[in-house]
């Protein structure tokens, strides 16, 4: 079993681990030498969820009910962990574990409509961006704003809500996530807040689309 494994297995005794899988930077193929080791956790005997650092892991733990949840979108969650649902499509690569109790409840939640999860995906990621940017207009967090800007362009081309991003978008992604920290983050401030409306509009015209 591996060190991951056994580590959560200590830190949560009198829990069984259903599924174990990387996230955050590796799920998203943008991670480096720098990059913090993310891991999602969904355990059976948990109540609510909790994010932990140990050593070098990120670890975000979530009970099996709220994992559903939050895959479901269900906005008990908060906007901060909804946004991260699309980890789920790297899965494949970056599982650690899978239980067989949990098996079927997975692929089930690998089945879903990509118009429905993109619209709210996005509105997770807007309303969790919004909150953040008028703390920090040059947060770290605030790739992602260009990152679904991509996927949503994506989406536009092929119908499929999927992690692949679209240029200029991947390039403007990657320019602000290594410099966020710095006078080059400071040219993205705007465009950031423009990217966010632009997102939160053309998920109001999608639903008045399907509406009409």
């Amino acid at each position: 079993m591996s060190d991951i494994f056994n580590m959560i297995e200590g830190v949560f005794p009198n829990t069984e681990i259903l599924l174990i899988y990387y996230c955050g930077s590796i799920a998203y193929g943008l991670n480096n030498d720098f990059s913090d080791t993310d891991v999602t956790i969904v355990l059976d005997n948990f109540k609510g969820n909790l994010q932990l650092d140990i050593g070098k892991y990120d670890l975000f733990v979530f009970s099996k009910e709220e994992y559903i949840k939050r895959q479901l979108f269900d906005d008990s969650v908060i906007s901060y962990y909804r946004q991260a649902a699309d980890d789920i499509m790297s899965i494949e690569k970056g599982l650690v574990y899978l239980n067989s109790n949990f098996r079927e409840t997975l692929n089930q939640l690998l089945i879903f409509d990509d118009k429905e999860f993109m619209l709210n995906h996005v509105l997770s990621e807007v309303t969790f961006a919004k909150h953040r940017y008028d703390i920090k207009p040059n947060s770290k967090s605030h790739y992602h704003v260009f990152r679904i800007r991509g996927m949503v362009d994506h989406y536009e081309k092929t119908g499929k809500y999927e992690l692949v991003v679209e240029e200029p978008w991947f390039t403007k992604m990657m320019d602000f996530k290594n410099n966020w920290d710095n006078e080059i983050a400071q040219n993205y401030v705007e465009e950031i807040k423009d990217q966010l409306d632009y997102l939160e509009n053309y998920r109001n015209e999608m639903i008045q689309i399907g509406l009409g």
